[in-house]
């Protein structure tokens, strides 16, 4: 008997007993379903945090941070008390030392507040802004300039007195039709030459001004030169606990971090008792992505484990149905049939109920992940729609997890049916066709 003729036995068979088929499968279905689900929302939420990682801006930087090495002990024995001297810290020399030695992997990109300022318009309103330091960024494409300018390194260089400021700012600051660009505007750091106008991203209106606030009320940033902002506060030489230091993303990220390693290690050659610690931020997110990975994998085994009662079900039933058709495999024994044609009857009988099972328990799996998907978008759009365009949820099912589904399916009809398809391939003729 060939397969065509197997399968064709097995449908019509479950087809004669469509309830009792629909019960066995269950264990199935939901096995699988949940594991689908559960990975289609593992899946889901990774893609959701690249996403909006991607979407944050220029995420090609390393933090690193320092501190005293727990333990350590000075060049006299005594423990190094984690009051240590501002010297000891990442200084800003030290940052533009790496970048001056490895120019082209490296480069800083600093931001700082330094504070707000009053100032008024045209209409002698008084309005505020806040100030802002930045660096030049090749390929910083969060803001987006409508005329003149972003700051650059030469002006951080050169420390100019410079201004990026908003559409707002200029709609708050200039009559119509203005040209802001040369226009200087007067803080409480000095005089300062408008060279560049930018929009605000619309997250921003949505997390910092109120629904129906004035334009005039709004506290909009404006951005200076980074350094140009520490000299005039005095702060050139300022030391910290940590630093961001950025990198060109055509260059290999471990071969980078490598290199800031062995740099910093040789800064603190002298002393021992400190730790440089550097991570970047692809590592944060794998570290993130490999967390979700394991929650996902546990939970999906604990889940995975009804398959086995599934499978205990269609050995069951399986059995019940060779001794409902013990006639039936006497008859064909007594025409002929070989042991290994009965085995196959029924073997293909159990891997189609339970790929059939396990292709309704995909379908339910997949539907109920982006059934949770679209419930998690209701309730961020919601209860954090500020937050809305920066989280954007992203429901995607796990196609390996839909493969090893299937395979898995077929693999739990061939172990718990071949057990039964054995025993009714070794029934004697004979006592099959007196069976009553």
């Amino acid at each position: 008997m060939n397969f065509i003729e197997n399968l064709r036995l097995a449908l019509t068979s479950i087809a004669a007993n469509k309830m009792r088929s629909i019960l066995t499968m269950l264990g199935i279905i939901i096995g699988i379903s949940a594991v689908i689900m559960i990975t289609t929302i593992g899946n889901s939420i990774q893609k959701t945090l690249m996403k909006t990682f991607n979407s944050i801006g220029n995420m090609n930087y390393f933090d690193i941070y320092a501190n005293v090495t727990y333990g350590a002990h000075d060049e006299n024995g005594e423990e190094i008390s984690v009051n240590f001297k501002d010297e000891d810290l990442i200084s800003r020399s030290m940052l533009d030392k790496l970048v001056e030695t490895y120019p082209e992997y490296f480069y800083l990109n600093m931001t700082d507040s330094f504070g707000g300022f009053e100032l008024k318009n045209w209409k002698n309103q008084t309005f505020k802004a806040s100030i802002i330091g930045r660096m030049n960024v090749e390929g910083d494409n969060d803001i987006k300039f409508t005329r003149g300018r972003k700051i650059n390194k030469s002006d951080n260089d050169l420390h100019k007195q410079v201004l990026n400021v908003s559409t707002l700012f200029v709609q708050q600051y200039l009559p119509p039709n203005a040209d802001p660009i040369g226009q200087t505007v007067s803080t409480d750091m000095g005089d300062f030459v408008i060279v560049g106008v930018f929009e605000l991203p619309a997250i921003y209106n949505k997390q910092i001004y109120q629904p129906g606030q004035k334009d005039i009320e709004k506290v909009t940033p404006v951005y200076i030169p980074y350094d140009t902002g520490m000299k005039l506060t005095y702060q050139e030489n300022r030391y910290n606990y940590y630093a961001d230091v950025y990198y060109y993303p055509e260059y290999d990220v471990d071969m980078l971090q490598g290199i800031l390693e062995e740099f910093f290690k040789e800064e603190y050659k002298e002393k021992p008792y400190m730790n440089i610690f550097v991570e970047s931020m692809q590592s944060q997110l794998g570290m993130i992505n490999t967390v979700v990975n394991v929650i996902t994998i546990a939970i999906s085994v604990i889940a995975a484990i009804s398959l086995i009662v599934g499978g205990v079900g269609v050995m069951n039933i399986m059995l019940v149905s060779i001794t409902e058709r013990t006639k039936e495999i006497g008859v064909r024994k007594a025409l002929g049939a070989q042991n290994s044609a009965i085995r196959m009857q029924f073997v293909v009988e159990a891997i189609l109920l339970c790929l059939i099972g396990g292709i309704i328990g995909i379908i339910l799996g997949i539907l109920g992940g982006m059934a949770i998907g679209f419930i998690a978008k209701l309730l961020v759009s919601q209860f954090y729609a500020e937050y809305a365009e920066l989280f954007s949820i992203t429901i995607q099912p796990s196609v390996p997890a839909i493969l090893i589904s299937v395979g898995f399916s077929v693999l739990t009809g061939v172990f718990f049916g071949y057990y039964p398809a054995n025993k009714a391939a070794k029934m004697n003729p004979i006592d099959a066709l007196r069976y009553d």
